[in-house]
């Protein structure tokens, strides 16, 4: 009997939470980003609505990692901080070439301008967005979930036992409203937003991994300040399901290539088979899948990797396997129950 065997085995007899349930996980997650919260880490995340985590164990296509910049976690270097040019050698001589941009570089410039010129418009407050979200996790099988919310994120409605539920929500946060403004807020200045995100998750370990349990993109906790900084980006990212503000979307992507150790894989796919490019900053744990002709969002993929073994009816296990989701189908609707 294999690790996944016993991971099956137990609480089989427990029958699986009714989507009512789930339902309230996705205000809970797509706040993350803009709430950060703490929760003790779990060896692996359990499928929900909006289940967080996603992957597809790929070799790296084609992804050139950013070499490492001098500075400190303190005071990280930047491109454009001033150099001062060496006064040695003889007259006339030039300086050394700028070093060529890595291919995650590259990629994530031609995704900025891809979508800063992209035709959209913002739902208004009232109206329905519809979602089905996939997930498929090694071991369990493939969870799909339909789920209307309304775009302030004050109502949300799911399929329950064949009858239509329309529940209210205190609160729009987390809602798709609130992710489009948390986008909209954003500097322009990819330093700027870097430090906006230091601002939230942290810039220890233990910030890190207090962000990370909350987040829908980070299986593992992030491990260094690039790495942290690349997962809240993606989170808002992967937020913006709904709508988002194209400037703002362009300014994330060109933050993103300024992060060190970001690679890029070709020819990934998401939950739904999807093909798509692959952003990773750390080393391909997990990938932000986008469209490789409009760059947007189509999927997560992660490899579940607990960082410590656990007692499984009394023999020690470590836990592995993928996880990959995908926003399947996303669509402005009239009202909840319509696709």
């Amino acid at each position: 009997m294999n690790d996944l065997d016993l991971v099956r085995s137990m609480r089989a007899d427990v029958p699986p939470p009714a989507p009512a349930r789930l339902a309230a996980g996705r205000s809970r997650i797509l706040a993350a980003a803009s709430r950060p919260r703490r929760y003790w880490r779990l060896a692996l995340p359990v499928g929900a609505v909006t289940v967080a985590a996603a992957v597809a164990v790929v070799a790296v296509l084609g992804g050139t990692a950013t070499p490492p910049r001098p500075g400190s976690a303190a005071t990280p270097y930047r491109p454009g901080t001033a150099v001062t040019p060496s006064r040695s050698g003889s007259a006339g001589s030039h300086p050394p070439p700028a070093p060529r941009a890595s291919l995650a570089a590259q990629i994530l410039t031609v995704a900025a301008r891809t979508v800063a010129v992209a035709p959209t418009s913002r739902p208004g407050d009232q109206q329905w967005i519809y979602t089905r979200f996939v997930q498929t996790q090694t071991g369990t099988p493939d969870q799909s979930n339909e789920n209307w919310i309304r775009f302030d994120g004050l109502e949300q409605a799911y399929y329950q036992d064949g009858q239509l539920i329309v529940q209210p929500e205190s609160s729009g946060s987390g809602g798709p409203l609130d992710s489009y403004d948390t986008l909209a807020a954003l500097p322009s200045a990819p330093a700027a937003i870097l430090a906006a995100a230091r601002h939230v998750v942290g810039t220890t370990q233990r910030e890190w991994e207090n962000w990370s349990s909350g987040s829908a993109v980070a299986e593992l906790a992030p491990k260094t300040v690039g790495d942290a900084e690349f997962d809240y980006l993606a989170l808002l990212l992967w937020n913006a399901y709904a709508a988002a503000p194209p400037a703002a979307l362009a300014h994330v992507y060109q933050a993103m290539a300024e992060i060190p150790g970001v690679t890029v894989a070709r020819g990934l796919t998401n939950a739904v088979g999807r093909a798509g490019i692959g952003v990773s900053a750390n080393g391909g744990v997990s990938w932000l899948l986008l469209d490789p002709r409009t760059y947007q969002v189509i999927g997560l993929n992660e490899r579940a990797i607990s960082q410590r073994s656990v007692m499984v009816k009394g023999a020690p296990i470590t836990f592995s396997g993928t996880i990959t989701m995908a926003w399947a189908d996303v669509a402005v609707v009239a009202a909840p129950g319509q696709r």
